[in-house]
């Protein structure tokens, strides 16, 4: 053991098993909640009200949990102590039926799994291996685990997927207890000397304006990723099936992933967040306008994936380049967090939206929020200096 450590440590594989069963727990909680939650009763209201708690307590979690970071700088330990917590609130959650408690328990799952978002993500752009390298292997594990969620909607007990997030946060953490940062020695003696100051976040106004940008374009995309499973299962697809087009649409991340150093340095901050907006508007008209389950599948495999993930790369990408780099965690988990208002936002309406009308009033009027933003967006500064991806 002792002489296996020391090779573990710092090598690919242990980034392999971070990235692969951080983002299969993600996706094997959160990508068929929604069919899951109306499948054991809730209506559309309920299961909205559920969900919305993931937004509310993130909100106070995220940023929390990123300052700790950025002060402490010992993002193993605190990945491992809320991956523990992730796995043992899932177990509790596949016996509860409780609206109010299924509130509670979803609320702080999903806090805490969006709360080691931005520790992967600086991770992924500090490390010794190039970030799309790393990144693919997040999407193949939230492909893989949407796929065996949806099949274990469909086929098993619910103990059967919670004990499926149970394993897959141990294998996360024994990840994370090899990973490193590139120069991570020299880099906590001097963050250690000097403590983040917050005050140059909100005196950052084209800071300000990203993070604008960013809690509509958040939202709509919060709400596409728990409604999406629904208005499949109103078009007829089955649990089990969704679970298939959730896979294949997630693997059309992988290119934009793998090749991200080729285009994500070269094109500025604005630009990209621009066609991300064009893009998850165009899908939602679809998603409006159609009522043919072919079009949608199509649709959704195609395109989903495109936008949310170049938001995610955009994100690093901004904070990296507006704010100093001892506020890298902590800019991204306060975007992260007002992202999650949003989405309580969003949810609770889009929910009241589906009960009084049907999911593709509710997607036409998420077109309309994501084209507001592309205005915003006009307006964001290039931000291309800094690199990130290469």
């Amino acid at each position: 053991m002792k002489k296996f450590f020391p090779r573990y440590k710092g090598s690919y594989f242990c980034y392999v098993l971070t990235f692969f069963f951080y983002f299969m727990a993600m996706a094997l909680f959160g990508s068929v909640l929604s069919v899951y939650l109306t499948g054991i009763g809730k209506s559309a209201s309920e299961m909205s009200f559920i969900i919305s708690a993931s937004g509310l307590f993130s909100f106070a979690m995220v940023p929390a949990v990123g300052y700790l970071n950025d002060l402490t700088r010992r993002p193993r330990l605190i990945s491992t102590l809320l991956l523990l917590g992730v796995g043992v609130l899932g177990l509790v959650f596949a016996v509860c039926r409780a609206t109010w408690a299924l509130f509670l328990l979803d609320g702080l799952i999903m806090s805490f799994i969006n709360s080691i978002m931005p520790i992967t993500e600086r991770m992924a752009g500090q490390s010794k291996y190039r970030y799309g390298a790393l990144r693919v292997w997040g999407t193949l594990g939230y492909a893989v685990g949407a796929q065996c969620a949806g099949v274990a909607v469909e086929l098993y007990p619910p103990m059967v997927l919670f004990a499926a997030l149970f394993i897959s946060c141990g294998l996360t953490a024994l990840g994370f207890a090899g990973t490193e940062e590139k120069g991570e020695k020299k880099a906590e003696k001097a963050e250690k000397r000097e403590k983040p100051p917050l005050s140059s976040l909100v005196q950052n106004r084209q800071f300000l304006l990203y993070v604008l940008a960013a809690f509509l374009f958040a939202g709509c995309s919060g709400v596409n990723m728990n409604l999406a499973p629904v208005l499949l299962s109103s078009l007829g697809v089955s649990t089990g099936a969704v679970g298939t087009v959730l896979f294949f649409s997630t693997l059309i991340e992988i290119p934009l992933i793998l090749f991200s150093h080729k285009y994500m340095d070269k094109f500025s901050g604005k630009a990209l967040m621009l066609a991300s907006f064009a893009i998850i508007t165009v899908q939602f008209l679809f998603y409006g306008f159609s009522r043919s389950a072919l079009v949608v599948v199509a649709v959704m495999v195609s395109i989903k994936a495109i936008a949310s993930t170049l938001f995610q790369m955009i994100t690093l990408k901004m904070v990296r380049n507006l704010l100093p780099g001892s506020l890298t965690t902590t800019g991204l988990s306060v975007i992260n967090s007002l992202n999650s208002v949003s989405i309580i936002l969003l949810q609770n309406a889009g929910g009241f939206v589906t009960d009084q009308w049907n999911i593709q009033v509710l997607y036409l009027c998420l077109a309309v929020l994501t084209g507001l933003g592309m205005l915003l967006a006009l307006g964001l500064p290039a931000c291309k200096d800094e690199k990130v991806f290469s």
